[in-house]
């Protein structure tokens, strides 16, 4: 068997996975630090995650939006400004590779909801909306199953796989530039 029969025999969400391990594991780990049951904490993780999805805002779809908005409520009810976008070259529309994390991430969004919620349920109360929102994962099960079954994808898998890269270090990025020490929540 070659290398190219041996490879179609893993699905193209497989291959996301692996391919793009170290990186989601980098952005994990800096989203991850923030201690979720201090406001300072929790507005920086909201900054953060704000400044990469302000950044992809013009091609989010109407589920993303919802997202981005509930971003913007919690940090409207943490008294933070919304953040600026990043400066970023975005596609002309989201692929599939860019859905993958992004609808990827509801699933630790729902993890973190039960730990903001138990950590502090003053704080998830009064500004838990993005994480409620991101935590429907319908989106999630129904990319992931296209993914599990997708036979025509290998052609476009390299494209697909650096436009996942993409979102990961777009958001990696996004929590560089949230600056904790200026950070004011009131």
């Amino acid at each position: 068997m070659d290398l190219s029969e041996a490879e179609t025999e893993i699905s193209l969400r497989e291959r996301l996975r692996r391919e793009t391990a170290a990186a989601h594991e980098r952005v994990d780990g800096l989203f991850g630090s923030a201690d979720l049951s201090d406001e300072h904490g929790y507005g920086r993780f909201l900054l953060a995650q704000a400044r990469a999805w302000e950044s992809l805002r013009p091609r989010l779809d109407a589920g993303s939006i919802a997202r981005a908005d509930a971003l913007r409520a919690d940090l409207a009810a943490l008294g933070l400004d919304r953040p600026r976008p990043l400066a970023t070259s975005l596609p002309a529309k989201l692929s599939i590779g860019h859905l993958y994390v992004l609808e990827g991430s509801r699933l630790g969004s729902t993890l973190l909801l039960r730990d903001l919620a138990a950590a502090s349920p003053p704080l998830a109360r009064r500004a838990g909306a993005y994480l409620t929102e991101s935590a429907r994962i319908d989106a999630w099960r129904q990319l992931s199953t296209r993914l599990q079954m997708d036979q025509n994808g290998y052609d476009r898998a390299d494209e697909i796989i650096d436009d996942a890269l993409f979102v990961f270090a777009l958001f990696e990025r996004a929590w560089q530039a949230t600056d904790s020490a200026h950070l004011k929540v009131s």
